[in-house]
């Protein structure tokens, strides 16, 4: 699992920054669009431990 660092719009005008823990880059997208919807991930990062 891999650390992943992901920047979300909230609404028009406040966005946030959060962490996830997933197997891939699609698999951490899919997680962060479960949680903001889809279209609002506006950049996800692999993190370095």
């Amino acid at each position: 699992m891999y650390k992943y660092l992901i920047w979300a719009r909230v609404n028009a005008y406040q966005t946030v920054n959060t962490v996830v823990w997933a197997e891939n880059d699609w698999a951490a997208k899919q997680i962060a669009e479960s949680q903001f919807g889809v279209g609002n991930i506006l950049n996800y990062t692999r993190a370095s431990d």
